[in-house]
């Protein structure tokens, strides 16, 4: 990349003393996106983002297409990242995220119709397997649309980091000094969809009485025409009174095996969408650069759900498991393997639709065989029933025979015709296939709660898009790009977390920012020193760390990170004049930050989960900060922050 000129630059991110953000709720709930997307248009100024109508997409695109730069990162023979790639970057995503939301839409269009509603027929199986259906269904679009807000973070991120170099490296030019009314080039956010949820699918479960369905299966129809209609209604009442009538009227299997088409189609799509999606991270990535490339998996794999504290989880139960174990799924972010190795949500997501898909065909094909055996016994019986009645009668009895015959003759002959011990057990193995089914479908729903957990904020994954498109723009170079000559000599130590993230180890970004008070009692669930231990007091398991905690989001962790620096300069200057070997780090800590009315962040001790495997309604507002610094003689200043972090005032030192 073209240096920017030397001298004096400012921080991408704001400075120690900027105002306080806005305190994190109790909730723990995730922050609006800030700031907030792109928005389209109509003539009419009605706002139309969400609605990627056909006109819509084409600008969209074309807008997209504009930020193209004339030569890609790879152009000139090295592998040269410029704002302008970031910006592209940005678009790039933002597409992909239309084609990921509107696959969504393209499914519950499929399944949410009028002409989807009680297909599953009538019975206790049907009606088990249509409540299993819903509640997965409602799982499925959730996760997706909690996967909708992860892009969207990583939409803003890119903008956003590229703003900032731009706004720093103006900043470090004479032509800023000249010009000082003018402002930096910056962009906005490319139209996005934004924060968004999915209607329902339609309730598959029998909810008429069936009165007016018609007689429940018609004979062949081998007989005079003047006793079909007697035949028909001894048809109906002979197998009103056996099982048959459970499954009255039947599963429309037409439909139930176009749903099972259209979530194996939402599968497949949602697998082809991260695939682009890792395309267009991997346009900023120079493949021949280990730390890069590292970088580039690990963020790409966090989209989708994998955190540094994840383990290896069974994907019958989403319980642990054996790392490597045949029914295992992996959930630790792994530097070393690519994206489309290691993406959970999506795995999870994809396995959804096609079980969903190999359920519906299996109810339907249980019903059509249930349907094919008691078509076939009565038809026989009915046939038998014809001959019976029929027998050596001449044609001028015919009609006072269709006047006298009295249905409960023809009831009866046809009973004693009829098997009614196969027709009931066809009945019954319907059943047993629908439970069987919505036993199948029920069993997904421990990893979709799973993913739903993991799936990352809108927050945490701006951080790490802003990290990412920080480090790519500075080829990944071991540096403090944003300091300022000379002042470390004199005791002011200006950090960048997002420039510095994964150098050497670096993870505020990635462990730190953006979690949910759930995800903050997932890592102490999964952060673990030691399993669980009956009959001590870590019952449960015994975690790694001292507190899990976080940042409400990467502007507030910058700027009460360099607080905390800016109140600890004395003690670092000493610890520099040590000049340290690399296992003496330097743990600093404030009680608060500039206002001391401000909490800085979320956090959940260790010890709530002595009492409580899964202590998310622990966590508790914090006013202190925490910070760990390495020492690198290489640097300038001569340290990396190792990692920074919202902490009480008296769990400091833990």
């Amino acid at each position: 990349m073209t240096e920017p000129s030397s001298g004096p630059s400012p921080s991408a991110m704001p400075s120690a003393g900027s105002g306080p953000q806005k305190t994190p709720s109790g909730s723990g709930s995730e922050p609006t996106p800030e700031p907030s997307p792109g928005s389209l248009k109509d003539p009419k100024g009605r706002d139309i983002s969400r609605h990627d109508t056909g006109s819509a997409e084409r600008e969209r695109k074309r807008n997209v297409e504009a930020l193209k730069p004339a030569a890609p990162p790879d152009g000139n023979g090295g592998f040269d990242i410029s704002p302008g790639h970031v910006y592209y970057a940005s678009g790039l995503v933002s597409n992909e995220q239309f084609e990921f939301d509107k696959s969504a839409i393209r499914l519950v269009d499929a399944v949410g119709g009028w002409s989807q509603t009680q297909v599953a027929g009538r019975g206790h199986g049907a009606d088990t397997f249509a409540a299993a259906y819903a509640d997965v269904a409602e799982g499925f679009l959730q996760l997706w649309a909690k996967s909708i807000m992860s892009i969207e973070g990583v939409i803003v991120g890119l903008t956003m980091t590229a703003n900032n170099y731009q706004r720093a490296d103006w900043a470090s030019r004479e032509a800023s000094r000249r010009n000082r009314w003018e402002e930096p080039p910056s962009r906005n956010p490319p139209v996005s969809v934004g924060r968004t949820t999915y209607r329902s699918v339609s309730s598959i479960k029998w909810t008429g009485t069936g009165d007016d369905s018609g007689p429940i299966l018609a004979w062949a129809g081998n007989g005079p025409d003047w006793l079909s209609g007697q035949i028909d209604d001894a048809v109906e009442n002979v197998l009103r009174l056996g099982k048959t009538v459970e499954i009255t009227p039947g599963a429309d299997t037409g439909q139930l095996r176009a749903i099972g088409d259209a979530w194996l189609a939402a599968s497949k799509a949602a697998k082809a969408s991260a695939t682009n999606f890792t395309s267009c991270i991997a346009y900023l990535t120079d493949g021949g650069n280990s730390e890069w490339q590292g970088a580039m998996n690990s963020f790409c794999q966090s989209i989708w759900g994998t955190t540094a504290w994840g383990g290896s989880r069974r994907t019958s139960d989403a319980q642990p498991a054996p790392r490597g174990a045949a029914d295992a799924r992996e959930w630790r972010t792994n530097p070393s393997e690519s994206p489309a190795g290691r993406r959970p949500i999506i795995e999870v997501l994809a396995r959804t639709g096609e079980t969903l898909h190999r359920a519906f065909h299996d109810a339907a094909e249980a019903a059509d065989k249930s349907r094919e055996t008691t078509s076939r016994l009565a038809s026989e019986a009915a046939n038998a029933t014809v001959k019976d009645l029929t027998v050596d009668i001449d044609f001028g009895e015919l009609t006072r025979l269709g006047a006298t015959l009295a249905f409960g003759e023809i009831t009866a002959t046809f009973a004693k015709h009829m098997d009614k011990e196969g027709a009931d057990a066809a009945v019954e193995a319907c059943h047993a296939a629908f439970h069987e089914a919505a036993k199948t479908v029920r069993g997904l729903e421990p990893e979709l709660k799973e993913a739903s957990l993991s799936a990352p904020t809108f927050a945490a994954e701006e951080a790490r898009a802003r990290a990412f498109g920080a480090r790519a723009l500075d080829e990944f170079k071991p540096r403090h790009r944003w300091s300022r000559p000379g002042n470390a000599d004199i005791g002011v130590y200006e950090i960048d977390l997002a420039s510095t993230e994964w150098l050497e180890n670096s993870h505020t970004v990635n462990k730190h920012v953006g979690l949910t008070d759930e995800q903050l009692a997932q890592r102490l669930r999964d952060d673990l020193k030691k399993g669980p231990r009956p009959g001590t007091e870590w019952e449960y398991e015994q975690p790694k760390v001292a507190r899990a905690s976080a940042f409400k989001d990467i502007d507030s962790a910058q700027r009460m990170t360099q607080y905390t620096i800016d109140e600890n300069q004395g003690a670092i200057k000493e610890w520099i004049k040590e000049q340290p070997d690399g296992d003496k780090r330097l743990d600093i800590a404030v009680d608060h930050t500039a206002d001391p009315d401000e909490y800085s962040g979320r956090s959940i001790d260790k010890s709530e989960i002595k009492t409580d495997p899964f202590p998310a309604d622990k966590a508790v507002n914090v006013k202190g900060v925490e910070v760990r610094l390495v020492y690198n003689p290489d640097l300038d200043p001569p340290f990396t922050v190792l990692t920074s972090m919202p902490a009480d005032p008296k769990d400091s030192g833990k």
